[in-house]
């Protein structure tokens, strides 16, 4: 893995993403989003995550652990708008996101279920800054909260690292092969993504 990784950061557009990889601040950078998805930002810290472990896999336990940490922390600023700035903060979140309609029934999943359901998000393409918000409005118990978070949040993690581990290697030889057609696509999806969020 190491020595595709290597090979790969030598072409193109790779070449610049290695040297974000492989830059003194890009752990932290990775951490900073980790906590603001968890909160507020809708960009989630696999964007990061994905690259810098496919071509530093020497780290990508490092780079899982700061995920998890920053995530669950992350996760606590969502609670305390939810309990604390709902009006404020919390409803133009959940409102921008579009879970508007959803999230009453989401708050009563959590108020029910509280810890499973937390768990259990780190398996659907629900933000989880939209759950780490509704058990703020629950009033979910906080330990228990933070309990389900990290186990959540690992599980989360843990499967993206599962499959770096077991496709790193292939992942980072199709991205060196077919490097113009994957960036032709990456920013046309990124346009889709911004006209349907307009659209919507």
């Amino acid at each position: 893995m190491v020595e595709a990784s290597a090979t790969a950061a030598r072409g193109g557009w790779l070449r610049y993403v290695a040297a974000w990889a492989h830059h003194r601040y890009s752990s932290w950078a990775l951490g900073a989003i980790a906590f603001a998805d968890s909160s507020f930002l809708p960009i989630p810290p696999d964007i990061l995550l994905v690259p810098m472990s496919l071509l530093r896999p020497e780290r990508i336990w490092r780079f899982l652990l700061i995920c998890t940490l920053f995530s669950s922390l992350g996760a606590v600023l969502g609670y305390l708008i939810g309990y604390a700035l709902w009006g404020a903060v919390g409803l133009p979140l959940v409102e921008l996101y579009g879970y508007t309609e959803s999230f009453t029934v989401y708050q009563q999943l959590i108020a029910e279920w509280g810890v499973c359901i937390i768990i259990a998000k780190a398996f659907t393409p629900v933000p989880f800054k939209i759950a780490a918000i509704a058990a703020g409005i629950a009033a979910m118990d906080p330990m228990a909260f933070m309990v389900a978070t990290v186990v959540g949040r690992a599980l989360h993690f843990a499967m993206v690292g599962a499959v770096l581990f077991m496709f790193g290697p292939r992942i980072v030889a199709l991205a060196q092969r077919y490097e113009r057609p994957l960036v032709i696509v990456t920013i046309l999806v990124l346009i889709g993504i911004v006209v349907a969020y307009h659209l919507r």
